[in-house]
């Protein structure tokens, strides 16, 4: 994800945009209000209540609603003798949601206008306000009845212009609905694509409350009745409006809830959000079922819906900035201005306050701009995205990278121990070197490879590769030896620059660690300037201290074999061996806290073996047990004959259930081992007794005591078992 200071200058950012849509919506509102020249256009105009209408202090006629109800109001004006090629006079309302409104004086009667039938009038499509012309000839003062119908709680604030005035006004009007309907519509079209390419559900709760929004403005301004193929929606009316709202508010919920992870914000907010949509959403069938009973409570419900979505969207939000959402500061601040817009424009269509440009084309513009911060927001989360993808990417890389190169290192180990194995005491060294280059070469290309060492258990050094550049190699080594030996001295891996004929190289020296006056190390040359990263300098001397760990230990061995230390019967290590390998075993054991097992193995009833077919046959029995017993162990551990059909196993790192599990394998070997003596098969078992270390132990002396017992406790059992110390004797 995105780092926090990321987010912060994405904010910052964003302010500052934010700061100019609002200064053009707010250039948009004022123009659209009307200039000087219009109010000079228009003439004073006095509203007197006739019937069950109310008259507010601003002169809005407020009509309370109802199916039956009608309101009427008397219009007293003076209009000023008109040239004859002057404009004409006209009432001009601004549109609100009406059944019918007409003007009539003496014999002289308007055409109805009607907000859910805007397509059957003169009016154009997208108007601002209902256009009522007055006859050419009239003058003087001028009484005229206002009467209205309809369902919804409105107020209507007439104007008496002239006609090219009204006309600019609805110019401006239609401008301002043109550009919202628009912006609202591509950002519908915008998330929908972003949510093919991103697969964020997010972008799809946007696309659906940026098109809710478009049809609730539309319908709110009486637009969406003048559509073709939308005038079905006028025989709900009001109701149609208030289903729209709600629908509105239920898909901005939805997706704030999206926007801020209401699953990390807490189960409690996530349930408040769940029951608020479906609250919204059953406000909308109750609305769409067009009934009488509920028309008083409707209109309320809306306004109360606007306050309850704004404010939890707001709690929702304050959250979310504190958990260092981006973007989650400014969309607070979006919704809290709209929520007063939406105040401000329904105390308006109450008549509670003066009806001005902020509080009718406000609430719409704010609509725009929060969609316009969601989109922003979302946009923004995809970059996080793609960071995220791409710092996963990396991460899943390098996790390959190591387990490409810890399986190498495995690789190398058991490529060393098998071949190492198998070899004379002066292959060891060239061979371990070659298989160290076949197995680093793949994980670090470099153009050349040295191993030089003088003095290395006593012998002289020198694997290259490539093989064929030997000569070439050890001329340019010739020239540095003491450079070279001086510098592998320090014991530190280093790289450095070096000139060759061809061009420029780096050459990076790892020391392999040999007492003084011996030397050695491995060089590894790149061709250019660009030198090995640290994590390839930790890799080549893991590589080399693992060539020369195994070379220590192929050494030693040779060197124990060769010392006369293995049982000439068996093969296995003798007495002596085996006591100084279980002293030296119990102190590491101790040093290095790790767990360390012996296990006492004699053979069952191996006297009547010898009594019965000789002891010929006895020592044949022997050296196949001791092959069987050797085979079961594994690498690392140590076996060796402790006196007459007696072995004993050390198994270093291994107690408890693991020493008990090898105790098992050896007796199932043995079991298993079909000998031949003379035509006769043999049938062999072992008793086997295992004992652990015991913390604080740092010699043998009490543990071999603890197997010595199990193993006669194996014998009393029965033999052919493994019993375990001390679960037999405390």
């Amino acid at each position: 994800m995105s780092p926090p200071g990321r987010a912060h200058r994405h904010d910052a950012v964003f302010a500052a945009g934010l700061g100019v849509l609002l200064c053009l919506l707010a250039a948009a509102i004022v123009g659209g209000s009307g200039s000087g020249g219009d109010r000079a256009a228009a003439v004073p105009l006095t509203v007197v209540a006739t019937g069950e209408a109310d008259v507010g202090a601003d002169g809005a006629l407020r009509h309370a609603g109802g199916r039956s109800r009608q309101s009427s109001a008397r219009l007293r004006f003076e209009l000023p003798p008109m040239q004859s090629d002057g404009p004409y006079w006209a009432v001009w309302i601004p549109r609100v949601p009406v059944t019918a409104l007409w003007l009539q004086g003496g014999d002289w009667r308007s055409a109805r206008r009607g907000f859910f039938a805007a397509g059957e009038s003169e009016e154009v499509a997208l108007s601002g306000g209902y256009l009522i012309p007055l006859p050419r000839g009239w003058q003087g003062p001028v009484e005229l009845d206002l009467y209205v119908q309809g369902v919804a709680a409105i107020a209507l604030r007439p104007q008496v212009l002239r006609v090219d005035a009204a006309a600019r006004v609805e110019r401006r009007a239609v401008a301002i609905a043109v550009s919202v309907y628009a912006a609202l519509f591509t950002l519908s079209l915008l998330s929908l694509a972003l949510y093919t390419a991103a697969r964020d559900r997010t972008f799809l709760s946007l696309s659906a409350c940026a098109t809710l929004a478009l049809l609730m403005l539309a319908g709110t301004n009486g637009h969406l009745y003048g559509m073709p193929g939308l005038r079905l929606l006028a025989g709900w009316q009001a109701h149609g409006l208030w289903t729209l709202a709600f629908l509105f508010l239920a898909s901005w919920l939805k997706l704030v809830q999206h926007y801020v992870g209401a699953r990390e914000s807490g189960t409690g907010a996530m349930r408040s959000l769940n029951v608020a949509v479906l609250a919204l959403l059953a406000a909308a069938g109750l609305s769409l079922l067009d009934l009488r009973l509920f028309d008083p409570v409707l209109q309320p419900l809306v306004a109360l819906g606007w306050a309850a979505a704004g404010l939890g969207s707001l709690v929702l939000l304050v959250d979310a900035g504190r958990r260092r959402l981006a973007m989650a500061a400014p969309l607070a601040v979006v919704v809290l201005a709209t929520l007063l817009l939406a105040l401000l424009r329904h105390l308006a269509d109450f008549g509670v306050v003066p009806e001005l440009a902020a509080t009718r084309y406000g609430f719409q513009c704010g609509l725009v701009a929060l969609m316009i911060v969601f989109a922003v927001g979302l946009v923004g989360r995809i970059s996080e995205y793609r960071d995220q993808r791409d710092y996963d990417r990396l991460a899943r890389a390098d996790t390959e990278r190591r387990m490409q190169r810890e399986a190498a290192r495995t690789d190398l180990v058991n490529a060393l121990q098998v071949k190492l194995r198998q070899l004379a005491p002066g292959d060891i060294e060239w061979t371990a070197f070659r298989l160290l280059f076949d197995h680093l070469l793949p994980l670090l290309p470099v153009e050349s490879m040295v191993a030089v060492a003088q003095g290395f258990h006593g012998r002289e050094l020198l694997v290259t590769h490539p093989h064929a550049q030997k000569d070439r190699l050890w001329l340019d080594l010739d020239r540095r030896l003491l450079v070279l030996k001086r510098q592998a001295a320090n014991g530190i891996a280093l790289q450095q620059p070096v000139t060759t004929p061809e061009a420029v190289a780096i050459e990076a020296m790892i020391p392999l660690r040999i007492r003084a006056p011996a030397w050695g190390a491995v060089l590894l040359r790149r061709r250019g300037a660009e030198g090995f990263t640290s994590d390839e300098m930790a890799l080549a001397t893991e590589f080399v201290r693992l060539a020369q760990v195994q070379v220590e230990q192929a050494i030693a061995t040779v060197n124990l074999r060769r010392s006369a230390e293995l049982d000439a019967l068996t093969g296995s290590l003798n007495r002596r061996s085996i006591d100084q390998w279980l002293a030296r075993s119990f102190i590491e054991a101790e040093r290095d806290g790790q767990p360390l097992s012996v296990l006492f193995v004699d053979l069952d009833r191996f006297k009547s073996v010898n009594d019965r077919f000789g002891h010929a046959c006895g020592d044949h029995c022997l050296r196949a047990a001791a092959r069987a017993l050797r085979g079961a162990l594994g690498e690392g551990d140590l076996f060796g004959r402790y006196g007459g059909e007696e072995f004993i196993a050390i198994l270093p790192g291994r107690g408890g259930a693991a020493a008990r599990q090898a105790g098992e394998d050896l007796r199932a070997a043995v079991e298993r081992l079909a000998v031949e003596w003379e035509g006769q098969s043999l049938r062999l078992t072992v008793s086997v007794g295992v004992a652990t270390r015991r913390d604080r132990e740092r010699t043998p002396a009490a543990t071999i005591e603890r197997a010595d017992k199990a193993l006669y406790a194996a014998k009393r059992s029965g033999r052919n078992c493994v019993h375990v110390a001390p679960a037999v004797f405390s």
